[in-house]
């Protein structure tokens, strides 16, 4: 898992903060993301990442709410 230490490290320092996904990308881009592809690639690693933590107990995912598109918000377990 390629980017799971920078997502563990921005998600663990603060339980019960709710994360975007764009939030963490920019954190694990580090805010200079220029291309399409690069970001896809990273999105889709953080996802597997997320997907991981999720599965073992670590991470909440709260679902969009109705008519919004893309707006789930990942939670680190209090």
């Amino acid at each position: 898992m390629k980017y799971a230490s920078e997502v563990i490290d921005l998600l663990s320092p603060y339980p019960g903060r709710e994360w975007k996904m764009v939030e963490i990308l920019n954190d694990v881009g580090g805010g200079r993301i220029s291309k399409r592809r690069e970001r896809d690639a990273i999105r889709r690693g953080v996802a597997r990442v997320l997907d991981g933590l999720i599965e073992n107990g670590a991470v909440l995912r709260r679902p969009s709410r109705p008519g919004v598109r893309n707006m789930a918000v990942y939670q680190w377990k209090v």
